[in-house]
């Protein structure tokens, strides 16, 4: 998911500066797929403080989930990953994104999609009682189908450029969806020693594997269970 996602911001690189990454979490999908930003915010202080340690951002400030705490007109880019659908003010947010972009500047974001339960292992056992669950672990508030996502861009003063979905693939899905309960362990290990890889030689047994995805990651989508778009702020909208 974060290599296909990565894939898609490279190009519109380099983005306009001053550049805010919104959700920035520990850093480091912005170190793979941004290169150097100049300010991150999110509300997790942990990650907050492990993100400092990577100096991607020139800056990095808590967020308290409403207000950016940036003046207005500030920002030539937003960049915001897999964040928005975690946000349950959602509405409150995209305004105050829209507040402290430049006349035309950029928001670019990726969100999974309305469909994206049915895209589900566990579902084929579980049914909707699995969608429900999965949905409710992942804190996912807005699970929208590009309709909406249109409409709520509009709203806040934006119009969108470009989208397209992608991982349009069941099996694909599927692994995502299976690799959460085998991924166990590495989340013991981040939790005791900090690192996610112990043993980057590892990667080498899965090259059959690896292939095996590259060649769904590759096309884009018309339909699918997650959407990237890039949206201009409205030059009349102040």
């Amino acid at each position: 998911l974060r290599p296909k996602e990565a894939s898609l911001y490279q190009r519109y690189k380099p983005f306009k500066r001053p550049i805010l990454d919104l959700g920035c979490g520990d850093g480091f999908f912005a170190k793979v797929a941004f290169g150097e930003v100049d300010v991150g915010i999110d509300p997790d202080e942990s990650a907050i403080k492990e993100a400092r340690e990577r100096s991607i951002y020139k800056e990095i400030k808590w967020y308290d989930g409403k207000t950016i705490p940036y003046p207005s007109n500030y920002f030539a880019t937003v960049l915001c990953n897999s964040t928005f659908e975690h946000i349950p003010n959602l509405g409150e947010v995209l305004s105050e994104v829209s507040r402290i972009l430049k006349k035309d500047a950029m928001l670019y974001f990726t969100v999974p999609t309305n469909v994206w339960p049915a895209y589900l292992f566990g579902r084929l056992f579980f049914g909707k009682y699995y969608e429900t669950f999965f949905i409710r672990k992942s804190k996912h508030y807005n699970l929208y189908a590009f309709s909406a996502w249109k409409k709520h861009l509009q709203a806040s003063g934006f119009s969108i450029v470009y989208h397209t979905h992608y991982l349009d693939d069941k099996k694909v899905m599927w692994v995502f969806d299976i690799t959460h309960y085998l991924s166990v362990c590495s989340l013991i290990t981040k939790r005791l020693l900090g690192r996610w890889v112990l043993f980057p030689w590892k990667a080498r047994l899965f090259t059959p594997f690896e292939q095996f995805l590259l060649k769904r990651l590759i096309r884009n989508t018309e339909k699918g269970p997650y959407l990237f778009i890039s949206a201009r702020k409205n030059s009349s909208i102040e």
